[in-house]
C-alpha cells in the first residue's frame, strides 16, 4: 500500500513501530502506522485509535478544516500529570487520496515526539 497524488503526497505504511511522546511520557506505540509525507510540511503519522493509551484523549470542540483531508476534529490529551489542549487529531471524511487516514490518530505540537524505532 501506496499512493502517490498529483500534488506529490505519500501515505505508506511504515515498516517499523512508531512511539508517540507526550512530555517524555509515551503514549502510543504501534507498528501499524501510516506515514503521511508532503512536499514543504513535516511528515506526519497517523495510529489506529486502539493503539493510543486508552484514556488519555478527551473530545475538544475544535474542528478544522484541512486541503485534502477535509475536517479535522482535534482531542486534547490529558494524564496524570499534565494536560494539553488540541494536540491529537483524525479526519473522519477523509476521501480520496486520503481514504486511508480515515479515522487514523496523528499529533502534533512542541509538547510531542516521535520515535521511529526497528525496520
Amino acid at each position: 500500500m501506496s499512493t502517490l497524488n498529483t500534488q506529490g503526497r505519500t501515505i505508506s505504511p511504515v515498516s517499523s513501530r512508531v512511539h508517540i511522546f507526550f512530555d517524555g511520557d509515551e503514549i502510543a506505540s504501534t507498528s501499524k502506522a501510516l506515514k503521511l509525507e508532503q512536499p514543504g510540511r513535516e511528515t506526519r503519522y497517523y495510529f489506529p485509535i486502539e493503539d493510543v493509551h486508552p484514556s488519555i484523549l478527551e473530545a475538544s470542540d475544535t474542528k478544522r478544516q484541512e486541503d485534502g483531508l477535509g475536517e479535522a476534529h482535534y482531542y486534547n490529551i490529558k494524564t496524570l500529570t499534565a494536560d494539553g489542549e488540541d494536540l491529537a487529531w483524525y479526519y473522519p471524511y477523509a476521501e480520496g487520496d486520503y481514504a486511508e487516514l480515515r479515522d487514523l490518530i496523528t499529533f502534533g505540537g512542541d509538547r510531542i515526539s516521535i520515535q521511529v524505532t526497528g525496520g
